[in-house]
């Protein structure tokens, strides 16, 4: 384990703006080199971020999931963030994810997964099931479509899906992934088909999407649904593709609510 390094992340808790202090970690073990960010303390949740992006894009929910007594863990998967190497085919990012988990001592925990990492958290859920208590998909990616093309040109209009204040985020993490990184990742996220994989997930999942998402649209969302067992989907009004960036109060307090139905079945 490296050093760790403090810094804050601010967002909206009952419609007040609090801060939390985040912890920057390291975890590093003979196949694995992985940095991540860490936020309060109670039941586990992992969130792995989407193309191109970092655990940074999960800082807008971190003071309202520490806030509900939740311990929130985002890392960057490899060769995004603060993590080298190369990006890895998203059913090997799973189990690096997996692998993490371990390291660090979790047992059991909530997922939830964006974009991309909808896809890895999908594998996860398939592949190491009794691990994951509660899955959440926002926005993800991972259901074959004919919008290939318009994908790749709105991926270089981020005017037309990003929020203008989260520019910074974006554009530096863009640059820290490199322009190899991104093309290798976006060519195993347009090649996967994860419906399988929702046929095996048997823990109950709540799939989030933005209403005006013009990078998947929001039909990719019901048939999302449609392939899970145990799912419903959640609309947020507004919201293009990252709305836990956009509409933060909203997606952390559907995300609290659902896991907490776990927490007091179990209890």
């Amino acid at each position: 384990m490296g050093k760790r390094r403090l810094t804050k992340a601010t967002g909206p808790h009952d419609q007040l703006t609090t801060s939390r202090i985040v912890i920057y970690r390291q975890l590093r073990t003979d196949r694995l080199h992985i940095f991540y960010s860490e936020a309060g303390m109670g039941p586990p949740v992992i969130l792995i971020h989407g193309l191109g992006a970092s655990s940074r894009w999960w800082f807008p929910l971190y003071p309202q999931l520490s806030s509900d007594n939740f311990r929130a863990l985002a890392p960057d998967l490899p060769g995004f963030g603060r993590s080298p190497g190369p990006p890895l085919p998203l059913h090997r990012a799973g189990r690096s994810v997996i692998e993490f988990a371990d390291r660090i001592g979790l047992g059991r925990f909530f997922l939830c997964g964006h974009s991309m990492g909808g896809v890895v958290a999908a594998h996860i859920a398939a592949e190491y099931g009794p691990r994951v208590r509660r899955l959440v998909l926002i926005d993800s990616a991972g259901i074959p479509a004919n919008h290939t093309p318009r994908v790749i040109k709105r991926l270089l209009q981020p005017w037309s899906w990003c929020p203008l204040r989260f520019y910074p985020t974006l554009v530096k993490d863009m640059l820290r992934a490199g322009p190899r990184s991104l093309v290798k990742a976006l060519r195993y996220t347009n090649q996967s088909d994860i419906r399988e994989e929702l046929r095996q997930i048997q823990v109950p999942t709540l799939v989030i999407w933005g209403e005006k998402d013009r990078l998947l649209p929001l039909k990719d969302g019901d048939r999302l649904v449609s392939e899970l067992g145990d799912a419903r989907l959640e609309t947020i009004a507004g919201a293009r593709h990252i709305p836990m960036v956009s509409h933060p109060a909203r997606v952390a307090r559907l995300m609290v609510d659902f896991f907490g139905e776990d927490l007091v079945r179990r209890s």
